[in-house]
């Protein structure tokens, strides 16, 4: 039977760290090329790690290779565990697990998120979520987020899945993009990183303040993308 794959987003979305992800970038950009407060200016909401860090070399007006992110994730990894082990750092956003508990059995769920996998799954064990996404869709995965919806497609099929429709569940622009470069539907919560305005005028399908207030409308929507050919 097909059912409709859900793929969330992570920060703003399903939780927040205060700010841990983009201070281990700092440290881990200052510990390898002495470069200081190096995100200060670069936009992150809704980023990839990988652009991220193409737009902080180019800020610096460095050259980027696939060796330097392989090095910057290297250092960035312990810096983030740190932060994510403070008490009362990492907090699930309302509604999360009720949500993720009604989509059990009418639905495919998974990531889709702009962090590298490895970061992603930190974050996700600091906020005891890590069970509940089987697969994703990750920073490495594309070249920018726009190319996320196809692989999280692909990744679907590769576990066997059947799937119909896909609803992206987010809270930038960035995800709308996203969502509509791939054919699926988009949800975005207001929890996160854009102003409510900003949400609205990127045109979602349905906008929520948080995921337990939208709840009955997200589960509405998914039901309808039960109905969406699959390459939609």
């Amino acid at each position: 039977m097909r059912l409709p794959l859900v793929a969330f987003d992570i920060d703003g979305t399903l939780l927040r760290t205060r700010g841990a992800g983009r201070q281990a970038l700092d440290e881990a950009f200052l510990q390898l090329f002495g470069w200081p407060d190096a995100t200060e200016g670069v936009n992150v909401a809704g980023a990839t790690d990988e652009v991220i860090c193409a737009d902080v070399a180019a800020r610096f007006q460095a050259p980027w290779s696939p060796a330097d992110s392989a090095r910057v994730i290297a250092a960035y990894l312990p810096a983030l565990e740190r932060r994510l082990a403070e008490p009362e750092r990492t907090e699930v956003l309302p509604g999360v697990g009720a949500l993720l508990d009604a989509l059990e059995g009418v639905a495919h769920v998974a990531l889709l998120t702009g962090n590298w996998s490895i970061g992603a799954q930190r974050k996700l064990a600091a906020a005891s979520l890590l069970g509940r996404f089987p697969f994703g869709a990750y920073a490495e995965d594309a070249s920018d987020r726009n190319g996320l919806v196809p692989v999280v497609r692909r990744r679907a099929a590769e576990r066997g899945l059947a799937v119909s429709g896909v609803v992206v569940i987010g809270d930038t622009i960035n995800d709308v993009a996203c969502a509509r470069a791939g054919g699926a539907a988009v949800v975005v919560v207001e929890t996160g990183f854009c102003t409510p305005e900003a949400l609205a005028a990127s045109g979602p399908d349905l906008q929520v303040r948080t995921l337990a207030e939208g709840a009955p409308w997200i589960l509405a929507l998914v039901a309808a993308a039960q109905d969406m050919p699959a390459s939609a």
